[in-house]
């Protein structure tokens, strides 16, 4: 089992790795989106108007889709754009609803969203630890 958890580290490192939590977040939060009732929350109702709360269900496990498929290949500038976005989208809709006043508490969820789409960005510039090999590494080699 050991050996299997450092072969996933040094086969997706830790942006992928990153990106497979995002993507599990990202799944969660769908499935929330997808069984969710509009009269449980007043965010709810108001998401619910322009789109069916399943609609953007789908959407947010499309993105944990493609940072899935970001992790595997390596080549993640689409699914760290994506996975900034659709917390940006969240973002600005939850601004939208506070200052409509529709959505009362509205600004803690623009405060949250806002802050993980930061650290998304954060993440998404930090570069890979390779080792010596080039091959991606848990941790940046000594120097």
């Amino acid at each position: 089992m050991r050996r299997r958890a450092a072969q996933l580290r040094h086969r997706v490192g830790r942006r992928g790795a990153a990106l497979l939590i995002f993507a599990a977040l990202d799944t969660g939060y769908a499935l929330r989106l997808a069984t969710a009732r509009p009269v449980e929350q007043t965010i709810y109702g108001w998401l619910d108007g322009p789109l069916p709360l399943w609609t953007w269900g789908l959407a947010w496990l499309a993105i944990a889709a493609v940072c899935t498929a970001g992790a595997w290949r390596g080549r993640d500038r689409v699914a760290f754009t994506a996975a900034i976005s659709v917390k940006v989208l969240w973002c600005s809709l939850y601004l939208s609803g506070w200052l409509l006043g529709e959505v009362a508490d509205g600004w803690m969820s623009v405060l949250f969203w806002g802050a993980f789409a930061v650290v998304v960005w954060l993440i998404a510039g930090w570069p890979e630890p390779v080792n010596g090999e080039g091959r991606p590494a848990w941790t940046p080699p000594l120097q």
